[in-house]
């Protein structure tokens, strides 16, 4: 009887290992039906994604879904101290025009004066903002790739993506 229950612990353990961890998108998109459009289409693709629409959201992201409520932060350091505990980002999906006050730039500055993990964080910037001045200053703080949304796939993007992940 012995042998039969350390033969399961083992196939078990065996199957445990296989698990892969899903990588995590932040997709950051003002327009409701393309981010609910995204989410679907990462999720398929097998990524976990947290959804916001602007940058105070970002900080805030699913927290009303876990029925925690919205928490304030301090500084910049508590949100993203904030973010790194609720979920570990692999990636972001950023448009540049969002709701609120901030914009996708603002939110990449934020990110690469953070330092940390954070700045190594791929950034890809999905935006109808075609002006080379915007995209040169995307480019100069050092984002993965700028795309415009009428010139680009969504499988493309995720594909992109995946590779950079790899």
């Amino acid at each position: 009887m012995k042998m039969k229950t350390t033969k399961k612990k083992t196939a078990i353990a065996s199957k445990k290992s296989l698990i892969i961890k899903k990588k995590t998108i932040l997709v950051i998109e003002d327009e409701r039906p393309l981010l609910a459009v995204v989410d679907a289409k990462l999720k398929k693709n097998g990524f976990g994604v947290i959804a916001a629409r602007s940058v105070d959201q970002v900080f805030n992201a699913n927290l009303e879904e876990n029925g925690l409520g919205i928490i304030s932060v301090k500084d910049i350091k508590e949100a993203f101290d904030y973010l790194n505990d609720l979920e570990q980002i692999d990636a972001i999906w950023l448009d540049h025009n969002l709701l609120g006050k901030e914009n996708g730039l603002d939110l990449v500055k934020k990110i690469k004066a953070n330092g940390g993990r954070w700045k190594n964080i791929p950034i890809f910037v999905v935006s109808n903002t075609e002006g080379q001045k915007t995209i040169n200053s995307y480019v100069d703080l050092g984002i993965s790739k700028y795309y415009v949304k009428s010139n680009h796939r969504l499988d493309e993007i995720i594909s992109d993506i995946k590779t950079s992940l790899r």
